[in-house]
């Protein structure tokens, strides 16, 4: 088992449209986790970074959601859990770090 740092960035405006205030945030932080508890992982940390300006516009968007956990999985449940943050369109960029 790996321990990894996970950043994501989430689209800022789902989760500001109409009356979804941080549901689309709540989505995926417990994506991440019950993926963590499924593969006999753990998610050490979450910290919710909140709101911030984009250095370059993604996506014509100039701000986004971050959210930071610190998990540990297995080496080949990481690609597993990449791919799967991959084809969420919601999500803008993340990044793993191993520590």
């Amino acid at each position: 088992m790996n321990t990894y740092e996970l950043t994501i960035v989430i689209r800022e405006d789902l989760s500001a449209q109409a009356g979804k205030d941080g549901k689309e945030v709540a989505r995926i932080v417990k994506l991440v986790t019950d993926f963590a508890k499924k593969t006999k992982g753990e998610v050490n940390k979450q910290e919710s970074w909140g709101a911030k300006h984009l250095a370059y516009p993604i996506k014509k968007l100039a701000i986004g959601q971050y959210e930071h956990f610190v998990v540990t999985l297995a080496p080949s449940e990481q690609s597993v859990l990449d791919k799967m943050l991959r084809m969420d369109e919601s999500i803008l960029r993340f990044m793993f770090v191993r520590v």
